[in-house]
């Protein structure tokens, strides 16, 4: 039983000193202060998005920045919905807008990789930005995170959030809100500390140059996710190139919750399967999810057992306790950093389900499959 505690306690400690890290990286991030205005291309890989493209676009073309100085790239993904016609639909009055379609996919390539790639390929700009069709971006979107592109910055993650701030969403909504804001707000914290873990390709700029001196997505092209995650891995490894995080308002980006809680956790499981891959990447960022994944298994179990077994009692809490005190000091910070203190009252649900949520999306993002897209992946 002692071994047992002193496991849960060494854990434990391990967890909350990386919340400290993230803290101090959260309070080295600065604004960027770029002034060039460089050529961009904001490449957009969609797939039966007949809903949700024509707001994408016309966010996108409602951008401060020179027309002249950016293009969008919309690249179909062999859609059976109207999401081409809307997209055509926009050729004509706007000279910056393009379409690919994708017939076929290559073998070897996951379709997603593949589109994106082909994309980045007919692109002119240095900097290629990336959103989803189901996101909004705000008007300052280009121009704020380009500002952050000093001359050493290889890539610029942004954030990205659920709903905003004045919108009425359910309680699954604004749960996979803070949830999300947990995500970015340690992804942000990592990546100022210099130690870039993750990324969202709702909101994600990167030199063309670093995308092609890391072989673009040719060593992860076979995964079905990961374009943007571990995208960052390869350059942060492979180059020089430093790694920054966008805080300004101006640069959010906002998408939408997922209806269900089957789709919610095929997405999780989505995110998670690539976290094996961490191995090879990035062992630092793969030990935290272990002990992330191993400190909530053992709560899980011990927490129960803990109403029955007197001697074991103060063990699991004193644990939980301080697992709660650290997720409550980042978030709290998060919902400071990124204007969203809407979310702060969700801090007790969201912790009380985080354990076994943790636990079921950690085990479905390691076994079986997922779908994507109306298109079903194996591991």
């Amino acid at each position: 039983m002692f071994g047992f505690i002193l496991i849960l306690f060494f854990l434990t400690a391990f967890y909350g000193i990386e919340g400290l890290k993230f803290l101090r990286g959260l309070s080295l991030l600065r604004r960027g202060t770029n002034e060039r205005e460089f050529v961009v291309s904001v490449v957009v890989a969609v797939r039966n998005e007949e809903r949700t493209i024509g707001a994408c676009l016309e966010a996108l073309l409602s951008q401060t920045y020179p027309k002249g100085k950016y293009e969008i790239i919309v690249v179909d993904d062999q859609s059976t919905d109207r999401t081409s016609e809307i997209v055509t639909s926009y050729l004509q009055d706007n000279s910056n807008v393009t379409l690919l379609k994708i017939e076929e996919s290559t073998e070897n390539w996951a379709p997603k990789k593949y589109a994106l790639n082909a994309g980045i390929e007919k692109s002119r700009g240095e900097i290629i930005l990336t959103t989803d069709a189901d996101c909004l971006v705000e008007p300052t979107w280009i121009h704020r995170m380009i500002s952050y592109f000093e001359e050493d910055i290889g890539m610029v993650a942004g954030f990205s959030q659920v709903g905003t701030p004045d919108e009425k969403l359910s309680l699954f909504g604004k749960l996979q809100a803070i949830d999300f804001l947990a995500l970015m707000t340690t992804a942000a914290g990592a990546i100022g500390n210099n130690l870039p873990w993750a990324a969202s390709g709702q909101n994600l700029a990167y030199r063309k140059e670093a995308f092609e001196s890391v072989g673009g997505f040719e060593r992860i092209r076979h995964r079905p996710s990961g374009d943007d995650v571990l995208l960052l891995q390869l350059v942060s490894t492979m180059t020089e190139w430093k790694i920054r995080f966008a805080t300004s308002e101006e640069s959010f980006v906002t998408t939408r919750p997922e209806k269900t809680v089957g789709a919610f956790l095929n997405q999780k499981r989505r995110w998670a399967s690539n976290s094996g891959m961490q191995i090879e990447l990035n062992k630092k960022f793969f030990a935290y999810l272990v002990v992330t994944f191993s400190l909530n298994v053992l709560l899980f179990i011990t927490l129960p057992l803990s109403l029955v077994l007197e001697d074991f009692f103060f063990a699991p809490w004193i644990s939980f306790v301080v697992k709660a005190g650290v997720d409550f000091a980042v978030i709290g910070k998060g919902t400071h950093m990124f204007r969203r203190h809407d979310l702060l009252a969700l801090f007790p649900i969201w912790e009380l389900v985080h354990i076994p949520y943790i636990v079921v999306t950690g085990i479905l993002g390691t076994t079986g499959g997922f779908t994507w897209k109306e298109r079903y992946y194996n591991r």
